[in-house]
């Protein structure tokens, strides 16, 4: 599309004529405004340069809805936090604190009054008027925050408030690292907000330690994808995993305790042995008196009082990874997604249930699973928080499907019947050659169609118990 193309896009409602006379003039202002020449088919940032000359224009693209939809979740996000009193968490009296969604606030420099899209105001204890506002812009940003918007907003905040308020951008996907660069020339926050993303409970109140590595990879695209959280942000060179943290460092008026601007209260997710994680398993199949085959998980749930609802949505993070199910510690409740795979489906199942059997609500409201959380099989030193609770969780799911005792009891029994015998190679033993393979293959077969397992889970299965040797190029996929 050709820069006359983009501007005509941008100018839906302007006289064609008109366009054509003052094509040279809106040129110029545009192009004296704008950083890089793709933003030029960003319409409605072109737009709204246009319209700041005087030319009121419509866009075919209404990114203002997207926008609209993301602070309707953030603004209920903070409304539930401030129901739970963890709202400005210790830090500032909630019901001093009044959240507002579209509040116009009059400004006498724009002879007009100004509508916001989400506004925290604090007051003093026995005061009439909030002595702080912090302000959220939600524009839905994807790859960077054009100039054009900064400044319209930065403009908007001096207009109404002067010096009373604070202002953050709020975006729903990664920002390439030149976004901080703009922020913190304006002395703006960047938060992140993802509905689907991870809830952790506040670092005071005993829950995980956020790494600042981990949460700078929700903010910024970086080589190392992580799992979204459901809030991150950014600020002066610093990146905090909760709201109350974000808070306390953003003006110092909102904390009545300096300590908690360092806070470090946070504790590390604590090991735990495969043996302790098969344990825990152990006792759950005991308890509904399991014998053999497919284990019963709608039963595990009836018995542990856990809510499992099954839905048909695709659904996807901000950062556009498939959501396949998700956890809620609040009110003990499961959500199974759309699978294809029956097989991965349950492993799902039995992923979330063991959130709730390893006590993983000490550290989270409520928990999300992506693919890739799946394929989280060890527990190496460098891993984040979170993904240690996806290891845990992954572990338990596998002693849950495939009860050791029993498993192990058809494997010996499927080895006499497939003439699987050990001829120094291991126990079990597959290569390349045909006939290994075919054999090997017709294990799994058997196996996955008596405990409703896929083939992957029963292959990690057998590698964790040391029964599996595997000399094949290419690894079972």
């Amino acid at each position: 599309m050709c820069f006359k193309s983009a501007l005509e896009n941008a100018c839906i409602g302007v006289n064609e004529d008109y366009l054509t006379e003052n094509f040279q003039k809106l040129s110029f202002c545009i192009c004296h405004n704008y950083r890089s020449y793709t933003d030029f088919y960003d319409i409605d940032t072109m737009a709204l340069l246009i319209r700041s000359v005087g030319i009121n224009v419509k866009t075919k693209v209404n990114t203002v809805e997207k926008g609209n939809k993301l602070e309707d979740k953030l603004h209920t996000y903070l409304c539930e936090q401030q129901s739970r009193e963890n709202f400005v968490y210790g830090l500032y009296p909630p019901n001093l604190c009044e959240i507002y969604k579209k509040k116009k606030y009059p400004c006498k420099t724009r002879e007009a009054p100004v509508e916001f899209d989400v506004v925290i105001e604090f007051s003093r204890e026995g005061s009439d008027s909030p002595h702080l506002y912090v302000v959220f812009e939600c524009k839905n940003h994807a790859g960077s925050i054009s100039e054009i918007y900064v400044n319209d907003f930065t403009s908007k905040l001096r207009d109404v408030f002067q010096h009373a308020a604070k202002g953050v951008m709020v975006i729903s996907s990664r920002l390439q690292s030149g976004a901080e660069k703009t922020a913190r020339n304006r002395n703006l926050g960047i938060v992140k907000y993802d509905e689907h993303g991870l809830d952790i409970i506040a670092e005071r109140r005993g829950g995980i330690r956020a790494e600042s590595g981990y949460v700078k990879s929700q903010i910024i695209s970086e080589e190392r994808p992580a799992k979204s959280l459901k809030f991150s942000a950014y600020y002066d060179g610093k990146f905090f995993g909760s709201i109350d943290q974000f808070l306390a460092n953003y003006d110092p008026k909102l904390s009545v305790d300096n300590e908690y601007k360092n806070c470090k209260t946070g504790i590390q997710v604590p090991f735990i042995s495969r043996d302790e994680i098969q344990q825990y398993a152990q006792i759950i199949l005991e308890q509904i008196e399991y014998q053999s085959g497919p284990v019963d998980l709608g039963r595990i749930c009836s018995f542990l009082s856990i809510d499992l609802a099954f839905t048909e949505k695709n659904v996807q993070d901000a950062d556009g990874n498939t959501i396949l199910g998700a956890a809620n510690f609040d009110n003990k409740s499961i959500q199974i997604n759309f699978h294809e795979n029956k097989h991965r489906e349950r492993f799902t199942i039995s992923h979330e249930i063991g959130h709730f059997c390893l006590h993983h609500d000490r550290y989270l409201r409520a928990e999300t699973i992506a693919e890739r959380d799946l394929l989280i099989n060890d527990e190496e030193d460098n891993r984040f928080n979170y993904e240690r609770l996806e290891f845990q969780a992954n572990a338990f799911a596998s002693d849950l499907l495939l009860p050791e005792k029993t498993f192990m009891t058809r494997i010996v029994e499927l080895r006499i019947n497939l003439g699987i015998r050990d001829r120094g190679h291991g126990y079990i033993f597959v290569d390349d050659q045909t006939c290994n393979r075919v054999i090997y293959e017709n294990l799994l077969l058997h196996l996955s169609s008596e405990f409703e397992a896929s083939k992957l889970a029963i292959e990690i299965k057998l590698k964790k118990m040391g029964l599996l040797i595997d000399h094949r190029e290419r690894k079972f996929q």
